[in-house]
């Protein structure tokens, strides 16, 4: 009897254990269930989270290519408009002009040559010319489909001579018919003859990101999007001087873009991107005055003539006209 009473003590015992042992895996397993659950719906909010702002960045991307697209539609019929029709037929003819003087200059050096089309026609296919990102592998950058047509392509997608990552801006040297690159992603200029054979490159050492550039009688003036100021070199790459530094004070930029030279005087006229103005400078780098502030939005472009100054804004209007007392 007291065999039998042992006997099932140890089974009593080992089911007890048994028991506790079930408890314990599904006490875990239930923890380990919802810690899972847990982690999966983490998951998926972060998963929903990433998607959202997907689509919120594509919406943002849609617009803004909309609204791009809606500003160059609106340049475009501004560009038909009768103001600049008249506009568009003086540099028609001041052009035709210089066509003509070119010509017999190379005739007098026993040259040949024929233009490829027309100013007339360059001037007509304007809205004909798409141009690519700056972040397109594929080069020439401009595509042509109307009757102008590129006489010579220069340069490839690349780091090494002749070479190009994102080329902004350009500009030719009058006497010596050298053309300047402004080499943005390559953080350089390079020069080309008037063959369009690549002579030289300068800048590496301390431009970042140059994006406009022009010519003054020896000097070179480029702008730096990403350093804030404006470098000048003389004919042969060497360093002269910066001018400006980074910030919104008087002759400070922010991501400076376009710039014009005055040939009567020597001053130069920046595009202030970020500050939403113009700056001059005197033809010794310092600093005059500005305008702008109050009306431009964005000026990337400003070109001069004797009596006005054209500047270009991204943002509606897009082309302003101001005369030299400053006065839009």
């Amino acid at each position: 009897m007291a065999t039998a009473t042992a006997s099932q003590d140890v089974v009593d015992s080992f089911e007890m254990e048994v028991t506790l042992i079930q408890n314990k895996i599904e006490t875990q397993f239930s923890e380990l269930s919802k810690a899972l659950t847990t982690r999966k719906n983490k998951l998926l909010k972060d998963l929903q989270e990433i998607l959202n702002s997907y689509k919120r960045e594509r919406t943002e991307q849609k617009q803004k290519l909309l609204e791009i697209e809606k500003g160059l539609n609106l340049i475009q019929e501004n560009f038909q408009s009768p103001t600049l029709k008249e506009f568009q037929s003086g540099i028609i003819k001041s052009l035709e002009e210089k066509q003509k003087k070119v010509e017999s200059e190379l005739k007098e050096k026993h040259i040949s040559i024929k233009f490829d089309t027309t100013l007339l026609e360059m001037i007509s296919v304007f809205g004909k010319i798409s141009v690519d990102t700056c972040n397109d592998s594929s080069l020439p950058v401009v595509q042509y489909t109307g009757k102008v047509r590129p006489v010579v392509s220069v340069g490839t997608l690349g780091v090494g001579r002749g070479e190009f990552s994102n080329p902004w801006g350009v500009v030719v040297e009058q006497r010596s018919g050298n053309i300047y690159v402004a080499d943005q992603s390559n953080n350089r200029v390079e020069v080309f003859n008037g063959e369009a054979e690549y002579l030289s490159e300068f800048g590496s050492d301390k431009m970042k990101s140059p994006l406009c550039i022009a010519i003054y009688k020896d000097r070179v003036f480029v702008t730096q999007h990403l350093g804030g100021c404006l470098l000048v070199y003389d004919l042969n790459g060497q360093f002269i001087k910066q001018v400006g530094t980074p910030g919104s004070k008087e002759g400070q930029f922010a991501n400076p873009r376009g710039i014009a030279i005055n040939n009567t005087n020597g001053d130069i006229y920046v595009c202030d991107y970020s500050n939403h103005r113009i700056q001059i400078f005197s033809n010794d780098y310092s600093y005059r005055s500005q305008f702008g502030k109050s009306i431009l939005k964005y000026p990337t472009s400003i070109q001069l003539t004797r009596d006005v100054i054209f500047v270009l804004s991204v943002q509606n209007p897009f082309l302003y006209t101001f005369n030299f007392n400053l006065t839009q």
